[in-house]
C-alpha cells in the first residue's frame, strides 16, 4: 500500500482513489489513531516538524499495518510535482523482482553547486541554508561518515515518494529515528536560520527536510536498486 499523506479535512478531494492508494491523516481530527504508539505525536511541534516522517513513525510502530509485504509514500500533492499515478498494486510488485526502491520523484542534482559542495549536499544547501552542515553534525555524533554518492550521483529520490519492502522500511526506521529524535532536541543555528530566498524554507520543518536527506543518505549506504517512475526532475 501507498499511503497517500494530508493534513486536513478539505485535502481529502485530492486523494487517489485506485487500487495502489490509501489517505493517511497527519493530525489527530483526521487520523484519530494517529497516537497510537507514538506519544512524541502528541505535540503539534513535533508533528510538524517531522511532516511525512509522522507517518513512517506511526506505522513501523504498528506493523505489519496492512497484508502487503511492501510499503510506500506519497503526497496529496503529488500531481503538484509529477503527473505519474499507479495504476495497480502489481505494477509496483513487478518493479520489485529485480529493484529495491521503487521511486517517482526523482532529482537530477549533477549540476547543482555552491561554494565547495555538489550534488545532493548542494541541492539540499541552495535550497535550506545550513542544512548541509547540520546533515554532517547530526551524522557525526552518531559515527556516521556521509558516502561521496551524496556529493557526486547525478540523481537522487527525493521528497518521501518511495516504496520498498518492509523489511528495508523497517531497517530505515531502526537506523535514522534515533537521529531525528536527536534532531528535534539539539540546539543548532540551522534550525533557527532564517536568511534562505527560498520561500518555502519553513523552519518550523527543519528536521524535516533533514529526514529527506537522510533518506538519501541511507539508500546509498545501503546500495539500494532504484527505479525510477514518471520524468526526472531537476533540481
Amino acid at each position: 500500500m501507498i499511503y497517500q499523506c494530508y493534513f486536513k479535512k478539505e485535502q481529502e478531494p485530492r486523494l487517489f482513489t485506485k487500487e495502489p492508494y490509501r489517505g493517511f491523516g497527519l493530525e489527530p481530527d483526521v487520523n484519530p489513531t494517529l497516537l497510537n504508539n507514538c506519544p512524541e505525536l502528541a505535540d503539534e511541534n513535533t508533528r510538524l516538524a517531522l511532516v511525512e516522517y509522522a507517518a513512517f513513525l506511526h506505522i513501523w510502530r504498528n506493523l505489519p499495518f496492512d497484508n502487503d509485504d511492501w510499503i510506500g509514500f506519497t503526497s496529496y500533492r503529488q500531481t503538484d510535482k509529477t503527473n505519474f499515478i499507479f495504476k495497480s498494486k502489481q505494477q509496483i510488485e513487478d518493479a520489485f523482482l529485480r529493484h529495491d526502491l521503487v521511486a517517482w520523484h526523482v532529482l537530477s542534482v549533477i549540476g547543482s553547486r555552491t561554494h565547495s559542495l555538489k550534488g545532493a549536499a548542494a541541492q539540499a544547501e541552495i535550497y535550506h541554508p545550513m542544512l548541509h552542515e547540520f546533515t554532517t553534525s547530526i551524522l557525526g555524533h552518531f559515527g556516521i561518515v556521509i558516502p561521496k554518492a551524496y556529493y557526486f550521483a547525478q540523481e537522487v529520490p527525493y521528497a518521501n515518494y518511495w516504496a520498498m519492502s518492509k523489511t528495508l522500511f523497517a531497517s530505515f526506521m531502526t537506523w535514522s529515528w534515533p537521529m531525528v529524535q536527536y534532531a528535534l532536541t539539539v540546539d543548532h543555528a540551522y534550525k533557527r536560520n532564517d536568511k534562505s530566498s527560498n520561500p518555502t524554507d519553513d523552519k518550523r520543518k527543519a528536521v524535516g527536510y533533514f529526514m529527506e536527506r537522510l533518506f538519501i543518505i541511507w539508500t546509498m549506504l545501503k546500495a539500494l536498486r532504484i527505479v525510477r517512475f514518471g520524468r526526472l526532475r531537476r533540481a
